[in-house]
């Protein structure tokens, strides 16, 4: 049941990202990006939450490091989604932060093809801007308050999780994973 389901959150990010694409195709600084990198990120930490505890509780532990074993991966794999979930998590905690402790310009959120290293208003002030939400389509990097997380990289751990997973299912004879001939 748990190497399912981290199979299909798997698969929902993949699908997700697969969404901004096309969406990008027809509109580069279409909101939706946003809400599409956000849901690849929470899928992603579903994987996450899956495949690593930081749960005291002893069988959340060893389900974990159980999981890990049987895909041959470390908890280490999984630190960049683990912040990126906890950004989500903690929204508020993070934008009372930004708003209470950040002088200068802040940029709630944008999605541009660079990332700024100055923005220039009405009138002729520049200034350095701090980011809450960046999403550069260039790099398909998503920055949340300075920490930047690359979504291909994100991506390309899921996908190697995901066949570890399809393997896994394939050797225990699960339907639908059999070998294809």
């Amino acid at each position: 049941m748990y190497l399912n389901e981290i199979e299909i959150q798997c698969e929902f990010a993949h699908r997700s990202f697969g969404q901004m694409q096309e969406i990008f195709a027809n509109n580069p600084k279409h909101p939706s990006l946003l809400a599409l990198a956000h849901m690849l990120l929470v899928f992603a930490g579903n994987v996450a939450k899956l495949l690593t505890s930081s749960d005291s509780a002893r069988k959340t532990r060893t389900r974990a490091a159980r999981l890990r074993e049987a895909l041959g991966v470390k908890t280490e794999d999984f630190s960049t989604i683990r912040r990126a979930r906890n950004f989500f998590e903690h929204f508020d905690e993070r934008l009372d932060k930004c708003i209470g402790e950040t002088g200068g310009l802040v940029v709630h959120r944008l999605i541009d093809d660079h990332e700024p290293t100055s923005i220039t208003l009405d009138d002729g002030q520049s200034f350095t801007p701090k980011f809450m939400q960046l999403l550069n389509t260039s790099t398909w990097e998503l920055s949340l308050y300075d920490e930047h997380f690359s979504l291909p990289d994100v991506l390309r751990l899921l996908q190697e999780v995901q066949m570890k997973v399809k393997e896994v299912l394939r050797k225990q004879g699960v339907p639908g994973y059999e070998a294809v001939p």
